[in-house]
């Protein structure tokens, strides 16, 4: 019986270490990724020539795309506009106003879903209704897509909103001195 005894606690002591040393780390957190900037840009169906005195320069790939969706006259009324991360708040876009003779109400944007490969964006406002226009897009730098504004057609056709994903914010690599 003591031998048993003597073999069972011999054996647990042996097994223990052995034990110990199989685990695993436990695995560090990975860093999630900076998430990709998100741009947007708002262009109206007005004639440059008498449109917004502070037109912003529309890319030629947007140009190409209007054109070929049949809207040969359009300005930008927006820069591009970058959409905040929080996912409870919607970004400004623009502040709406009077276009050839048509006064429109402020656009807002928000990012409805982001996964790793697809991202999905909503933007409205130009009417007190609220027209909208919707993307689902690769969510990659590089990616960019052009949505249209049915509900707000007219005569000059109608709201264009283009979105294009950037690479992560640049953050500092050390703190500035102001005062210096």
């Amino acid at each position: 019986m003591i031998r048993q005894l003597l073999a069972l606690v011999i054996g647990t002591f042996t097994l223990i270490p052995l034990a110990v040393k199989a685990e695993d780390a436990t695995p560090e957190k990975a860093a999630e990724p900076e998430p990709y900037q998100v741009y947007v840009k708002v262009m109206m169906p007005v004639d440059p020539a008498i449109g917004a005195s502070d037109q912003s320069v529309v890319e030629s790939w947007i140009v190409e795309e209007l054109k070929k969706r049949g809207q040969k006259k359009f300005v930008a009324v927006t820069g591009w506009v970058s959409l905040g991360l929080s996912p409870f708040d919607a970004t400004d876009v623009w502040d709406g106003g009077k276009l050839d003779s048509v006064l429109y109400c402020p656009v807002f944007a928000d990012i409805r879903e982001r996964e790793v490969d697809h991202i999905a964006i909503w933007v409205i406002g130009w009417s007190p209704g609220g027209a909208d226009a919707n993307v689902s897009m690769k969510y990659e730098p590089g990616t960019r897509a052009i949505a249209s504004v049915d509900e707000m057609k007219t005569e000059q056709g109608m709201p264009y909103v283009a979105f294009l994903i950037g690479p992560p914010a640049e953050k500092p690599t050390s703190p500035t001195d102001d005062k210096k």
